[in-house]
């Protein structure tokens, strides 16, 4: 049988709220029955109720004054009164009340709605090509799988099949689950789900070994070098790979490469660091500097007279408004391998490794150490503040290495004698 409490004889009234004014400190003023208003320093004035349950204090907060009025406060401590008459916690049945409500609101949630809510506030910052791939993934493999399942019905089987479906791209699929476990790490963190259906999926599938970019070795700099000079590509293309070779650089970089951002009487070129966008900046949010050999700034040169007005040091060859694109280097790539000139499995980015590892085998020559092999190669630093220190720190000794290493390229296309490099 449901119990009434007993009446209560309230106090306040609209004028005696409107007149109470903050103090010192946040302090009660009685309605009566255990309701009461809390004034706040802030001069806010918000509805509690206190009250004892099974010998110890108990507070619930009704709301904020005048947005819930008297009547309507003291309604909900009437109803408060009579739940705890009967054995219910208030403050435990607003709880329940609320995780109630996020779970009927989760079940009306599917995964696709709350994964799009995901990529809108939690991809803002990320780059346009991962946005785009990553919705992509979404869209053309995992909504049409799990996507109308309510966000907390979607269980590790759902993900187990999608997942074996994928077996023969393993890459893929091994960034699918990622995803979708980071899209129920942030359902979570909103109280929306207590599982994460991916997470028992780690490991799954085996993901393949990385891929090494196979290095050039010296004997073959000058046919490589030659070919490049002499291929039927357009200029601007060949004097991009050269670019690529004397920098070191992700080939990204160099197409998307800007006048702006070369500093011909310091000899430098600042890549900004990562921002929204595929726009050829760093992979991380630190600024990369590379230091201009005289060989380097003798390409720009030549670059400069084909660009002419241009933002872009290589422009696109269809038009000067567009930078050039990685496919451009990549078919002069398939023309050197399609007549032998390249060994079958060398790629633009086995420039990276041509320079790391002549440059390691040469540091003690040139007087570095690894570190800075490593800066020149701008490899991930996870604390961006000690990336940066790091630039500052090698500048002299990576300027010096990037100059040896043309120097030492010039040698090797003029004929220079050589020794092998040693197996990696």
């Amino acid at each position: 049988m449901v119990q009434s409490p007993r009446a209560v004889n309230y106090k306040l009234s609209d004028k005696k709220i409107q007149a109470l004014k903050p103090k010192a400190k946040p302090y009660p003023v009685a309605d009566g029955g255990g309701l009461y208003v809390e004034v706040l320093l802030s001069g806010s004035k918000i509805w509690r109720y206190a009250y004892l349950v099974d010998g110890k204090r108990g507070k619930v907060t009704i709301g904020a004054y005048p947005a819930v009025s008297i009547k309507a406060a003291r309604d909900a401590h009437e109803l408060h009164r009579t739940a705890l008459a009967n054995g219910s916690d208030p403050a435990r049945q607003k709880q329940i009340d609320k995780l109630e409500a996020v779970a009927t609101n989760t079940k009306k949630q599917t995964f696709e709605t709350f994964a799009r809510l995901w990529f809108s506030e939690k991809q803002a910052h990320a780059t346009a090509r991962t946005k785009k791939q990553n919705l992509g993934w979404m869209v053309n493999d995992v909504f049409p799988a799990i996507g109308s399942i309510p966000l907390g019905e979607v269980h590790a089987s759902d993900v187990l099949n999608l997942l074996e479906s994928m077996r023969n791209t393993p890459t893929k699929a091994n960034n699918i689950r990622a995803v979708i476990e980071r899209i129920y790490q942030y359902a979570g963190q909103k109280l929306l789900v207590t599982y994460n259906p991916a997470t028992p999926m780690k490991g799954l599938i085996d993901k393949p070994p990385a891929t090494h970019y196979p290095p050039l070795e010296p004997t073959a700099i000058h046919g490589f070098v030659e070919a490049v000079r002499t291929c039927g590509a357009h200029q601007g293309t060949r004097l991009a790979v050269e670019f690529l070779m004397l920098t070191a650089v992700r080939k990204d970089n160099v197409c998307k490469a800007r006048w702006a951002h070369i500093d011909m009487l310091a000899k430098t070129w600042t890549i900004p660091g990562r921002t929204v966008g595929a726009n050829g900046f760093m992979k991380m949010p630190t600024p990369h500097t590379v230091y201009l050999s005289h060989q380097a700034e003798a390409l720009l040169r030549r670059a400069k007279y084909l660009s002419g007005a241009s933002e872009w040091v290589f422009p696109s060859v269809q038009k000067l408004s567009a930078p050039m694109t990685e496919v451009a280097i990549n078919h002069l790539f398939s023309r050197l391998r399609a007549v032998g000139s390249i060994p079958s499995d060398f790629k633009p980015h086995g420039l990276r490794s041509t320079a790391s590892t002549i440059l390691n085998e040469h540091k003690n020559i040139i007087g570095i150490d690894s570190d800075v092999v490593e800066t020149i190669l701008a490899h991930k630093e996870r604390d961006s503040t000690r990336g940066s220190y790091n630039q500052a720190k090698y500048a002299n000794p990576v300027a010096t290495a990037l100059q040896w290493y043309a120097d030492y390229i010039d040698k090797l296309v003029a004929g220079a004698d050589v020794i092998r490099l040693k197996a990696a």
